[in-house]
């Protein structure tokens, strides 16, 4: 009975790390509504200890194997997400030109109907996830440190507002869960992996990585969210998580289904679907790039590349619709981008 006590505390403390690690998609059950099911394993676990412990109390090594489960059980409790990145759940909102907002400030923007939004990015990366609502319209501002990528989706699918925080990390990425259904969700393309919407895919409406200066001469009237409150005390303040996060991300490459080959790993890229076609253009290949022009499969882009803010736009030349160009780090870009071409200035 020891043994199983210490077993059933192993699998609901390393279980999400086989899914991690171990590449076992069906691990992915352990991510979803995880905290009841670490409630039932630790009281399974409990229970066979203590009958193992009244049946044989003064056996050394079933003693050392129930104090281990009993290890086991608190680790899982502390190695919480919902700690490390405690999601945003109350945004406030002021015009930006009411505010003293440096031009510098990294931002994530986003405009739906006639109100634009900036949410500065030295909140986003640290937490992860920022709940908010533009215009009747739930929205999820999201940010992986392992890909450096930043993507607003809407939050509402099937006529369900859902409400987000982090979940795990899979094939390179972060993973979130909604708090309606318990779905799992890949951050890099919004699809639902795992749950009640598996298949399904939340709609990306931004993916703007740029400074306030840049983001306020196209938006004159942003607000900037100026006031973020998390919806829980995390273990570390955001300016701890930041330092962190720039300390650990670059040494740690989390498995996943695609070779990196192309790029390095950690290159800068902004990736662009459309028409079919991916293509990841190289922040290193854009130096000397102002504006500039491609074709994906007969329609052109007009692209233009702001060397202040290091960001890269584009447009349709022919309809004048802006399209959504993501900024990952190569890893993150080719995971969910087999296939994708780079992009090459000499071509």
């Amino acid at each position: 009975m020891a043994t199983v006590a210490f077993l059933i505390a192993f699998t609901i403390a390393f279980g999400r790390q086989t899914a991690v690690f171990g590449k076992v998609k069906q691990s992915l059950w352990f991510f979803s509504n995880y905290e009841f099911k670490r409630i039932v394993f630790s009281l399974t676990s409990i229970v066979f200890g203590l009958l193992s412990w009244v049946l044989t109390p003064s056996n050394a090594i079933i003693n050392a194997l129930l104090i281990t489960a009993l290890l086991l059980i608190i680790l899982s409790f502390l190695f919480d997400f919902k700690y490390i990145f405690p999601e945003v759940k109350k945004v406030e909102r002021e015009l930006g030109s009411k505010l003293n907002i440096s031009g510098e400030t990294e931002i994530i923007g986003i405009s739906i109907k006639n109100l634009s939004v900036a949410y500065p990015l030295d909140v986003v990366i640290p937490r992860h996830i920022i709940n908010d609502n533009i215009e009747g319209i739930n929205i999820v501002v999201s940010y992986c440190a392992i890909c450096r990528s930043a993507l607003i989706f809407s939050a509402e699918l099937e006529g369900e507002k859902l409400y987000f925080k982090v979940s795990a990390v899979w094939r390179r990425n972060m993973v979130m869960i909604d708090d309606q259904s318990k779905s799992l969700w890949q951050q890099a393309t919004g699809e639902c992996i795992y749950g009640k919407y598996k298949g399904k895919h939340l709609k990306l409406l931004s993916g703007e990585n740029t400074n306030w200066n840049s983001w306020v001469t196209k938006h004159p009237n942003s607000e900037f969210a100026y006031k973020c409150i998390e919806a829980r005390k995390g273990y570390s303040s955001r300016g701890g998580m930041l330092k962190a996060l720039n300390f650990i991300t670059p040494k740690i490459t989390p498995p996943g289904f695609t070779d990196l080959k192309g790029l390095p790993t950690r290159e800068t890229v902004f990736g662009i679907s459309y028409n079919g076609i991916s293509r990841a253009y190289p922040k290193s290949e854009l130096k000397n790039k102002t504006i500039f022009s491609d074709t994906f499969d007969k329609k052109k882009l007009n692209l233009k590349y702001d060397q202040l803010s290091e960001y890269l736009t584009a447009t349709d030349a022919e309809t004048k619709e802006e399209i959504i160009v993501e900024k990952h780090w190569w890893l993150g870009w080719k995971e969910f981008h087999p296939n994708t071409e780079i992009w090459d200035k000499n071509t």
